[in-house]
């Protein structure tokens, strides 16, 4: 029987978290330029998911207007040697495969590019857990947002890691990133509060392990 981690139920109206790490574990994300690299990757293909190559971007023509969004980003983070994202399948095609593959081959490319690396970069195909309630919906964006505690502080230092989605979450990014929805789960958990940021941030620092936290844990560790 597969993994519960490679098996693909991208059905529309679904949430998975989706992740990979390095082959052995080896940093896929070396200095600044390679996270900007993948999150630059990761929404140009959320913004335009039925086209196909990154490799002569000049070169290709953009779609005008609103393009059909089959499925949307609600969290993410990078970290040196793997990520994390929180999608929403809304489509019924192109699925989240699609999306994954083509992420994952392009950055490959510039990696190799970037470094001569040679072999393979990620350890095998891209993980997924489904997702199948709210509450487990609101632990994994958690889950996901907690991740820097490896590598940096609690507190400001955690809310203003670069390369992940809580500082969106939290308002502190000035610019509203089209490519992540970062209101959805704020509003399904928060929709009375006059501060749900604050409430949210509360939710994140508060560490201790109740047994909802610990299940999405024993889902979604790499380690």
């Amino acid at each position: 029987m597969p993994s519960i981690y490679l098996q693909r139920n991208f059905e529309p109206n679904t949430y998975h978290h989706v992740f990979n790490r390095g082959c052995f574990k080896q940093k896929i994300f070396r200095k600044k330029k390679d996270y900007e690299t993948f999150i630059d990757i990761l929404k140009y293909y959320l913004r335009y998911p039925k086209l196909t190559s990154l490799t002569r971007l000049t070169k290709i023509k953009l779609p005008r207007g609103n393009t059909p969004k089959p499925y949307t980003l609600l969290a993410y983070c990078l970290m040196p040697n793997h990520f994390h994202l929180l999608l929403f399948q809304k489509e019924p095609s192109p699925t989240l495969s699609n999306l994954l593959r083509k992420v994952s081959v392009t950055y490959a490319m510039y990696f190799q590019q970037q470094y001569q690396h040679s072999g393979a970069l990620f350890q095998g195909r891209f993980k997924s857990v489904k997702i199948f309630d709210n509450d487990q919906l609101l632990y994994l964006s958690k889950y996901i947002h907690l991740n820097p505690l490896k590598s940096v502080s609690v507190g400001s230092v955690l809310t203003n890691y670069p390369y992940s989605s809580l500082a969106d979450y939290l308002l502190l990014n000035k610019a509203e990133k089209d490519w992540l929805d970062s209101k959805t789960i704020m509003q399904k958990f928060y929709p009375k509060s006059p501060n749900p940021q604050q409430k949210y941030l509360s939710f994140i620092l508060d560490i201790k392990k109740d047994s909802q936290s610990q299940t999405i844990l024993n889902h979604s560790t790499l380690e």
